[in-house]
């Protein structure tokens, strides 16, 4: 089985890196759940007004390298997670997509100083077009996208809560491994 995995929002914590950065610069008492909408531009009033940059051109063109590589961190237990996933004989495709070339320059470090491991990646805003039986993503264009016939697993957050209940919803990428592992067994049981 091929399950493909988005990086920002489910591997890597760029929200609680932009926080940071925003409230360090700009005095803000802004946190990940304040975070209700998934376009950055309508989360950073005070970024627009004080530099005349748009919140994207901030943080991933000006502070890439603090957002992609040195303030965000990997989501607790998504390591092993994957681990156990390829461990189980699945095949990992990181599927994200990246602002630009210094971003995915960023975000290919990234994952190999924290030691994620995967079989193939892929830098592409038509995530669809990569065949995979499973997508776990937090982008609801992402889980949305008809065209995209995998299963869909949405890990939660605020700006994510409008999706319709109809896509497997779960709080972590280790929750949605655990699923993918537990849902194969149980049909591997049933055509048994």
């Amino acid at each position: 089985m091929t399950v493909k995995i988005d990086v920002d929002g489910v591997i890597r914590d760029i929200i609680t890196a932009m926080c940071k950065i925003y409230n360090n610069k700009f005095g803000g008492k802004l946190c990940p759940d304040d975070i209700d909408d998934y376009d950055i531009n309508t989360n950073f009033s005070e970024i627009p007004n004080r530099t005349g940059m748009t919140p994207v051109d901030y943080f991933f063109r000006e502070h890439a390298d603090l957002i992609f590589e040195y303030v965000s961190q990997p989501f607790e237990g998504v390591k092993e997670a994957i681990d156990e996933l390829r461990n189980n004989g699945h095949k990992v495709v990181i599927v994200t997509w990246q602002f630009n070339l210094d971003n995915i320059m960023h975000t290919l470090r990234f994952l190999d100083v924290h030691g994620i491991r995967y079989d193939d990646i892929c830098f592409t805003k038509d995530k669809w077009m990569i065949k995979g039986d499973y997508l776990i993503d937090d982008n609801p264009e992402f889980i949305m996208d008809k065209r995209d016939k995998s299963k869909k697993i949405i890990v939660d957050t605020p700006y994510n809560r409008n999706v319709s209940k109809k896509y497997k919803r779960v709080n972590s990428l280790k929750d949605a491994i655990v699923y993918i592992i537990n849902n194969n067994r149980e049909e591997n049981k049933e055509a048994a």
